[in-house]
C-alpha cells in the first residue's frame, strides 16, 4: 500500500487535478504527502524569496480548500524542476510522484523535454500524470501490456500501492496479425487467410493469458482484451472508445544516450491521453 506521496505543482491550472489526486489518494491509504513547488535558481536572490514565499502560501491556501487538515508538509526548493522532484522524492522515499499533465501542443514530440518527461525517465519511481479534474476513485481501469517482464511488474507495482482496489481491471494486448497481412498478399484464398487468423488470434489469446496468470496477483479480478493494431495507436484509439479513468504502462528501463527516450509506446500515450496514466518504471 502506498505510505509515502509526493505532489510535485508548478502552480498552474494543470497542476491542481495532481494535487487534488495526491490528497484523495493520501487520505484513503493513510499515507504521507509532500506537496513540493520548484523555483528555478536563475533569479535574483529577492525575487526567489518572494516567489518561494507566495508559492509556499499559495500550495497551503490550495491543500485547505481540499479539506486536508493533517498537517502533511509542503516543500518549496529551488534548482532545475525535474532534478529536485527526483531527489525530493528519494529523500521522503515516496512510493509514488503525482504530477500534472503536460502542456498541450500542436506537435507530439514536444513532450520530451518537459518536466514530466524527464521526472518519468530518471526518478526510477512510478508516476501519476492526472488529467481528470475530479479527485475520485477510478472505477475503470486499462493496463497495457506487451507480455514482457515490464509490462508485468508495472501490473504488480499498480496493484501492490492499492491502485486498483475496487475498479474494474482490464489487461489490454495489442497485435498486428502479421499471418494474414502475408498471406492476403499472397493470394490465399480468404477462407484459408480466415481460418489462419483465427489460429493466431487463439494462439496469442492462450499467451495472454498464461502471462497474466504468471503475475500471481492474488486477488485480482480482472478481464483481458485482444485488439488488432500496432503500439500506442491502437491503445489509444481503444481508449477513447471504452473511456477508462486510469491507464497503466511500463516503460522501458535504458542507459546512457538511450535515457532520452521513454520509449516510443509510453511516450506517444503519455502526451496524447487525456486521462490519468501511471507510468512504471522497470525494476532496478
Amino acid at each position: 500500500m502506498l505510505t509515502s506521496i509526493l505532489a510535485a505543482s508548478d502552480l498552474s491550472s494543470r497542476s491542481k487535478p495532481a494535487v487534488q489526486r495526491a490528497v484523495q489518494l493520501a487520505e484513503e491509504a493513510g499515507a504521507k504527502l509532500c506537496v513540493l513547488h520548484v523555483v528555478e535558481d536563475d533569479l535574483l536572490e529577492t525575487r526567489m524569496r518572494d516567489e518561494m514565499r507566495s508559492a509556499e502560501e499559495a500550495l497551503t491556501k490550495q491543500l485547505d480548500g481540499f479539506g486536508l487538515s493533517r498537517g502533511d508538509e509542503v516543500v518549496i526548493a529551488t534548482g532545475h524542476a525535474f532534478h529536485v522532484i527526483g531527489e525530493t522524492a528519494r529523500e521522503h522515499s515516496a512510493d509514488l510522484i503525482v504530477m500534472g499533465a503536460h502542456r498541450r501542443q500542436f506537435l507530439r514530440d514536444v513532450f520530451v523535454g518537459t518536466t514530466i518527461e524527464r521526472v518519468t525517465r530518471t526518478a526510477g519511481l512510478p508516476v501519476l500524470m492526472a488529467n481528470s479534474k475530479a479527485g475520485e476513485r477510478w472505477r475503470k481501469v486499462f493496463i497495457a501490456t506487451d507480455m514482457s517482464e515490464t509490462s508485468g511488474h508495472a501490473a504488480r507495482i499498480a496493484k501492490s500501492i492499492g491502485l486498483l482496489d475496487g475498479a474494474e481491471v482490464t489487461f489490454v494486448h495489442a497485435y498486428a496479425p502479421i499471418t494474414r497481412q502475408m498471406m492476403t498478399y499472397a493470394g490465399i484464398p480468404v477462407e484459408r487467410v480466415q481460418e489462419e487468423a483465427e489460429r493466431e488470434f487463439e494462439s496469442t489469446r492462450r499467451e495472454v493469458a498464461h502471462f497474466i496468470q504468471s503475475l500471481e496477483m492474488d486477488g485480482l479480478t480482472y478481464h483481458a482484451r485482444i485488439i488488432e493494431g500496432i503500439g500506442a495507436e491502437a491503445i489509444a484509439g481503444l481508449v477513447g472508445q471504452a473511456k477508462p479513468d486510469l491507464l497503466v504502462i511500463g516503460t522501458r528501463g535504458l542507459s546512457g544516450v538511450k535515457r532520452l527516450f521513454l520509449g516510443s509506446v509510453a511516450q506517444e500515450l503519455m502526451s496524447s491521453l487525456e486521462i490519468d496514466v501511471l507510468a512504471v518504471p522497470p525494476p532496478v
